[in-house]
């Protein structure tokens, strides 16, 4: 599979990998391929020992992710379909949970649904001043039990019940002041700043770095695994609800 069909790209700076989401037809939406192809990516630059650290963003100058793919485009019966999803998610997050080297969220523009989440589960995000993030699963009829453990811990749980409920956008000037995020900056100024939060923390001592990034994600892995348990038992009350 070339990066093309994936709908991830990469591209090397010095010791840093950099990874883009880059399905632009589709805003950069993550489905099986994507998912795939960033676990291999984030396994393979775990055990480069010419690679320092991984910088996550996502193709062009507007969208970081739209999220998880809604469409359909196998016609998969709805529970397949829901279970395709969530392993995609899965996918996803066991890569960064495992990853021990730094990494950070470079977010480019939105970042919306399994994108805010993913931005969040790096280790520092700095995002362009014109970023805005939101958790709007709820608008489609579709609950976000992992929207709620990763806001709530990096927030708190007020911030998750209102970003939930509401599906409201963020701006990144408000996620910094939250703490959701470490910096937002000017467009130009994205790139350089993430390269730079890269490499400084790439000079830190790597055993600590990756201990200290184990001990960090203590009890997610049980956690998520609980929340995608709940969304596939809730599958036929959604299916039933929207039928009505």
């Amino acid at each position: 599979m070339t990066e093309l069909d994936s709908g991830l790209s990469s591209t090397r700076r010095d010791r840093v990998l950099w990874l883009a989401f880059d399905r632009p037809r589709a805003g950069n939406a993550v489905n099986a391929d994507v998912a795939a192809a960033f676990s291999q990516a984030l396994a393979a630059a775990g055990k480069d020992s010419d690679i320092s650290a991984v910088v996550l963003t996502g193709a062009g100058e507007k969208i970081f992710s739209a999220g998880i793919d809604v469409k359909n485009p196998h016609n998969l019966a709805h529970e397949a379909l829901a279970a395709s999803r969530r392993g995609a998610v899965e996918q996803c997050m066991a890569a960064i949970l495992e990853f021990d080297k730094p990494l950070i969220g470079a977010v480019n523009g939105f970042a919306i649904g399994l994108g805010f989440m993913l931005a969040l589960l790096t280790d520092r995000v700095i995002a362009s001043d014109n970023a805005q993030f939101s958790l709007p699963e709820i608008d489609i009829n579709i609950p976000t039990f992992l929207g709620i453990s990763i806001v709530g811990r990096g927030g708190g749980i007020a911030l998750a019940r209102d970003l939930v409920l509401t599906g409201r956008r963020m701006h990144a000037v408000e996620a910094q002041a939250r703490a959701l995020i470490a910096q937002a900056v000017p467009a130009a100024q994205l790139a350089a700043t993430a390269q730079a939060a890269a490499l400084e923390l790439a000079a830190k001592p790597r055993a600590a770095f990756a201990l200290d990034k184990q001990w960090l994600a203590r009890g997610l892995r049980e956690e998520f695994a609980a929340a995608n348990a709940r969304s596939a038992s809730v599958q036929d009350l959604l299916a039933a609800g929207a039928a009505h």
